[in-house]
């Protein structure tokens, strides 16, 4: 199966991502919590597609370093468009105390 195709403007250049879930994830078990744009970096480098790897080059590299904002936002827009045909909702028990909530025992 082929992973979906996702365009991205940077900058005002397009570039095309093929992100499968097994990328995704591989993404995500890479994350330490001291490094997180090294992760993210390669995941969009494995991730864009073979014709755009170049340009994908001259727009996140600065000096031969990863731009870490711009990493950073390109792979959560990645993630986010991953789960783009499913809707999550969260909702809290109507028994849970909120955390404001107190109990006056003073009288």
């Amino acid at each position: 199966m082929t992973a979906p195709t996702t365009t991205v403007s940077i900058g005002g250049e397009e570039l095309n991502f093929n992100v499968s879930t097994a990328d995704f994830n591989q993404y995500i078990n890479e994350q330490m919590p001291n490094n997180k744009v090294a992760p993210a970096y390669n995941f969009l480098q494995r991730t864009v597609a073979k014709d755009d790897k170049e340009k994908f080059k001259q727009l996140i590299l600065k000096d031969g370093v990863p731009n870490g904002a711009i990493v950073m936002q390109v792979a959560g827009l990645l993630a986010l468009d991953g789960g783009a045909d499913i809707e999550i909702t969260i909702k809290k028990s109507q028994s849970s105390p909120t955390p404001s909530s107190k109990t006056d025992t003073a009288s």
